[in-house]
This record gives structure tokens, C-alpha cells and sequence, in this order.
């Protein structure tokens, strides 16, 4: 089961894609910080616009501990954004029914920094949020 979703990551692609029917069930729900699906149709066409957006999508560093119910995938996704190089760390929670297909994917992420934090006004207003409600650490002198 998590085995059809590792791979549709690391090989990340307009190609990879059109496999989704077969991992995904009909009325699979997605959610992640930025958007929520309810089919596979509308997932498809988020994880194609994540492509438009981001150049270079790849997906490393992937670990998984699952049973015949659910799955955590841990993972690193490497892009660029505005010819920059990023990347950010997240986990996706699978949900299988009895078929073995997704019926539930949520992802976790960290949007703050490495997607919103690229943008001029938004990056230095949450840097500065960072700043004051940041804890600094003891002083053991």
C-alpha cells in the first residue's frame, strides 16, 4: 500500500501523475496547508499546479512506518521558487480502506518560512514575529 505512494514521490512528475487512480480511492479527502481535495480529479490538479509553481520538485530522504490502516511517510521536498533553492521537511498521514487505496492523505508542513516567508513584505513582518515571541536560551554564567 504505502509502497505505490513512495514511489509516486520519488519519481514527483507530470508522468507520475496519472497513476493516482490507482493509489487514491474515488472519494479520497486531501488536506494540507494550503489546499484541500476531495477526489482524485482535484488532486491531480493540485499536485500538477504544485509543479507550474515549483521548479525542480523532488521528494528525498523518504521513511515511513505503516500498518494495514494507516501510514506516516516522512519526507523531504527540494524546489526552487524564484530560481532559489529550497527545501522543506513534512510528514503525509495515509488513511487505506480495505482495497488498500488512500482514502485520507494529510500532509504537515511548515508554510511560514519556506513558502510565505519568500515574499519581501510577508518575509520581513513574520521575521519580525519570529523575533519577539522567540525564546532566548539561558544564560548558564
Amino acid at each position: 500500500m504505502t509502497d505505490k505512494f513512495i514511489n509516486l514521490l520519488k519519481n514527483y512528475g507530470s508522468d507520475s501523475l496519472q497513476s493516482l487512480d490507482s493509489i487514491y480511492s474515488d472519494d479520497v479527502q486531501y488536506e494540507e496547508p494550503i489546499n484541500k481535495g476531495k477526489d482524485p480529479a482535484h488532486l491531480k490538479l493540485i499536485l500538477e499546479d504544485l509543479l507550474k509553481v515549483l521548479k525542480g520538485v523532488r521528494f528525498e530522504s523518504i521513511h515511513s512506518a505503516h500498518d494495514s490502516e494507516c501510514a506516516f511517510v516522512c519526507w523531504k521536498m527540494r524546489y526552487k521558487f524564484r530560481n532559489k533553492a529550497y527545501e522543506i521537511d513534512g510528514v503525509s498521514r495515509l488513511r487505506f480502506d480495505d482495497a488498500g487505496q488512500i482514502i485520507e492523505h494529510r500532509d504537515y508542513w511548515d508554510a511560514s518560512f519556506p513558502l510565505y516567508g519568500t515574499f519581501p513584505i510577508i518575509g520581513s513582518i513574520m521575521k519580525l514575529i519570529k523575533k519577539f515571541v522567540s525564546v532566548s536560551p539561558p544564560n548558564l554564567k
